[in-house]
């Protein structure tokens, strides 16, 4: 008789489900597929020589730190390297208030282990981080969506929330956001909005996950202070990553936060996996001491921005007017919204699809159901002719829509 495991697994499973972007990864591995689904990095970006030189170091000279267990905060003097990275870009912070963890995605789903519990509201923004929100519903969080603008997320949405769902007696605790060049928008909330989200943060007492693994990544202006350096109350928790701005193979990311919180998450860690990778911190720590990684960002800002305005220039040429996007001044996405009288984003993916083209309908994004008419696309990982050859393909594509539904509405009329 075959084992039917659906009766051994936990309750808690019942939350985890899979992301709408994970049946994109196999696609961006297909050679035929022009692929503007994955927030990858772009493979031909990877700074290898300085890589290359590095792994060789470490392993003739400092092999017992590299490939030996760590901490479970993580090395301290990639942590001193962290500190003083975030206290140069105004985020007071020292090393013990610092941990390293297996990504950012980690810092998420730890964050939400020790600080959610089963039928909590979370409050993010919406369109929101879907890695995020899986992380919180994991945990039996439910997630309530904040209304964003071009300037971020809005002050009487958040407060509103925090209202209706304290009435029903569960006060959300939590803020997820994703601030600068946001997943998926692209949108960067501006410092007048950080300040009134902090403002609403102290008032109703709510803990803020600042979550900011594009900010060094800015292609016109620099971004503005971060909720974290602007915390005067200790009620923010940040997030890095070097995922995107070094590589992501390492998986090396970081949480800084108030004393209670790292010490909860260390012992959450612990559980976990013990350490994140010894070899990792090393190639992150020597790469960083050294300036490769502050040299390797100069670099991405100016390879990416020319994949932005690329996007940018073929979706202004070829998309037809009703179709709105963003136009981010960092990261890696741009926000599609088409109209309402458009098929929904999920049966243009798939028209899309038949001609060998991808990119994210949004639904998965949503946290209230919305999404349907919405997409979002990466520049990061296909080549500039990509973009181009891509986006042209997709406008034919939304021409013929648009015609299709032209001529239903002048039928309907008639």
């Amino acid at each position: 008789m075959s084992v039917d495991w659906s009766n051994f697994f936990s309750r808690r499973t019942k939350n985890i489900t899979g992301s709408q972007i994970r049946q994109f990864f196999a696609l961006t591995e297909k050679p035929e597929v022009i692929s503007f689904a994955g927030g990858f990095p772009g493979n031909d970006f990877f700074p290898q020589k300085e890589i290359a030189g590095s792994l060789a170091h470490l392993i003739r000279e400092d092999s017992t730190q590299a490939l030996q267990y760590s901490p479970t905060e993580g090395s301290f003097d990639l942590r001193k390297v962290l500190s003083a990275k975030m206290s140069r870009d105004g985020k007071l912070c020292n090393a013990d208030s610092l941990i390293i963890t297996d990504g950012s995605q980690q810092g998420l789903d730890l964050l939400a282990r020790i600080l959610i519990n089963s039928g909590d509201p979370v409050l993010v923004e919406e369109p929101a981080y879907i890695g995020g929100m899986s992380a919180f519903k994991s945990y039996g969080g439910i997630t309530v969506g904040i209304e964003m603008d071009d300037e971020g997320p809005l002050p009487w949405s958040l407060e509103q929330a925090v209202k209706k769902h304290s009435s029903d007696g569960k006060r959300p605790k939590l803020f997820y956001t994703v601030p600068n060049f946001h997943n998926p928008t692209g949108i960067t909330t501006s410092l007048k909005r950080r300040f009134e989200i902090l403002a609403i943060a102290s008032r109703y007492n709510l803990a803020i996950i600042e979550d900011n693994p594009y900010g060094d990544l800015f292609y016109d202006q620099d971004v503005p202070l971060s909720y974290k350096a602007l915390d005067r109350e200790d009620r923010v928790i940040y997030l890095g990553s070097y995922s995107k701005i070094l590589i992501p193979g390492i998986r090396i990311g970081w949480l800084a936060g108030p004393g209670p919180i790292v010490e909860k998450i260390s012992m959450a860690k612990q559980t976990a996996d013990l350490c994140s990778s010894s070899l990792g911190q090393q190639l992150a720590y020597r790469l960083s001491l050294e300036g490769n990684v502050d040299k390797h960002i100069i670099n991405l800002r100016r390879l990416y921005r020319d994949k932005r305005n690329a996007m940018l220039s073929a979706m202004d040429r070829y998309f037809p007017a009703g179709i709105e996007y963003s136009r981010p001044g960092g990261g890696f996405f741009i926000w599609v919204n088409f109209p309402s009288y458009y098929p929904s984003s999920r049966e243009l993916l798939e028209m899309a699809l038949q001609q060998n083209v991808a990119f994210v309908h949004g639904e998965g994004f949503s946290s209230n159901g919305g999404g349907l008419h919405s997409a979002r696309f990466s520049f990061s990982q296909p080549g500039i002719d990509d973009i181009n050859f891509g986006i042209k393909i997709l406008g034919e594509i939304f021409w013929e829509v648009e015609a299709s539904c032209s001529v239903k509405v002048a039928g309907w009329e008639s």
